[in-house]
C-alpha cells in the first residue's frame, strides 16, 4: 500500500523526504543526534579574558588556597595539642617546687630573716601564677578541641550558678550584680558556662578604683540570633585593644586595674562562642566601663509552631 502523498514510481529518496508530515525524517534524527555529542563551550565570565586558559589558573589558585588552609588548621590543631601537652607535663615540677618551699618554709621559717622570707613567699607566689597559666591553657584546648554536648539552657538558671562560683570574689570586690531576663538557647551548659564565668571574673578585676562596681548581665533579640551582654563600669577597654585582647595571651589594662589576668580567658570565650555560630565583641559601655557581649543563634527559629509552644527541657 502506498502511503497517502507518494507516488508508487518514485525513488525511495523521494518517498522518505514526503514522510516529514508524519515525524522527522532520519537524516534529521541522525543530525540531532550528531549534536548531542558535540562538546559544549562554556564562555568566560563577564569580563574575564583569556578563555579557558585564565578559568584553569583561577580554579588552580583556588586549589592552593584549600591546600594552604588546610595545612594552616593541621598546624594550628598540632600547635594547640603541643602547648596541651607542655602545660600538661609541667603540672608535676610546679607541685614539686611549691611543695618543697612549703617544707622549708614550715620547718625552717623561724630561723628566717624577712629578707629570707620574702624570697620564700616570691617562689610560692611565682609558682602559683605558672600553675594558674598551664589550667588556663589546658581550659583553652578543652574549649577548642572538646565535642560540644548542646541542649536547652535557661540562661538564668545558668548565670545564677555562676555567680555562686564567684561568689568570694564579688564580694571582695564589694560589687553589686544586676540580673535581667535571659532566654534559653540551645548551647553546651558547661561551655557557656565558662563564657559568662571568664565575663564576670574579667569584670570583677577591671573595677574602678573611684567607683563601687556595678554588673548588668542582659540580653536582647538581634535578627535570629539572642545577644547576650555584661557590662561593668569598671575602668574599660582602649579602642585599640578591643580586637586584640581576644587573641590568645593578648591583655589589655586599663588605668587602676587590679590584675590583668593571663590573656585566656577572652580567647576562650571567643573560642566558644565561635564553635556555637556566634560573634564575640566589646564596645564602651554609657558613662564609662565596656560592655563585653556575644552571640548565640535561636534554634527555635528554625522549629514549627507547635515545637516552639512545646516547653524545653
Amino acid at each position: 500500500m502506498t502511503p497517502p502523498g507518494a507516488t508508487a514510481g518514485g525513488t525511495q529518496e523521494d518517498n522518505v523526504s514526503t514522510y516529514h508530515g508524519f515525524g522527522r525524517r532520519a537524516t534529521d534524527l541522525l543530525e540531532l543526534e550528531g549534536r548531542a555529542w558535540r562538546p559544549i563551550l562554556v564562555p568566560a565570565p563577564s569580563g574575564v579574558t583569556g578563555g579557558a586558559g585564565v578559568l584553569g589558573r583561577h580554579l588552580s589558585r583556588i586549589d592552593e588556597l584549600n591546600r594552604r588552609v588546610a595545612e594552616l588548621e593541621r598546624d594550628n590543631r598540632e600547635l594547640a595539642a603541643f602547648a596541651a601537652d607542655v602545660a600538661h607535663d609541667l603540672r608535676a615540677p610546679l607541685q614539686a617546687v611549691s611543695g618543697f618551699a612549703e617544707l622549708l618554709a614550715r620547718r625552717e621559717g623561724a630561723r628566717f630573716d624577712g629578707t629570707s622570707q620574702g624570697f620564700v613567699d616570691r617562689i610560692l607566689s611565682a609558682a602559683s601564677a605558672i600553675a594558674e597559666l598551664v589550667e588556663a591553657v589546658l581550659e583553652h584546648r578543652q574549649s577548642s578541641c572538646a565535642a560540644l554536648a548542646p541542649t536547652w539552657v535557661n540562661g538564668n538558671d545558668l548565670v545564677v550558678a555562676v555567680l555562686l562560683r564567684l561568689q568570694r570574689d564579688v564580694d571582695a570586690a564589694g560589687a553589686a550584680v544586676e540580673l535581667g531576663e535571659l532566654p534559653t538557647v540551645f548551647a553546651d551548659r558547661v561551655q557557656l558556662g565558662r563564657v559568662f564565668q571568664n565575663l564576670l571574673s574579667n569584670a570583677i578585676r577591671a573595677a574602678h578604683p573611684d567607683r563601687t562596681p556595678k554588673i548588668t548581665i542582659t540580653a536582647r533579640r538581634v535578627g535570629t540570633a539572642w545577644e547576650f551582654a555584661v557590662t561593668d563600669n569598671g575602668v574599660g577597654v582602649a579602642a585599640e585593644d578591643r580586637s586584640r585582647i581576644f587573641e590568645l595571651f593578648q591583655r589589655g589594662m586599663g588605668e587602676g586595674q587590679r590584675s590583668a589576668g593571663h590573656g585566656v580567658g577572652l580567647a576562650i570565650c571567643r573560642t566558644i562562642v565561635e564553635r556555637h555560630g556566634g560573634r564575640v565583641g566589646v564596645e564602651k559601655a554609657p558613662g564609662g566601663g565596656a560592655r563585653f557581649s556575644f552571640t548565640i543563634p535561636d534554634r527555635r527559629q528554625g522549629l514549627s509552631g507547635t515545637d516552639r509552644a512545646r516547653p524545653q527541657p
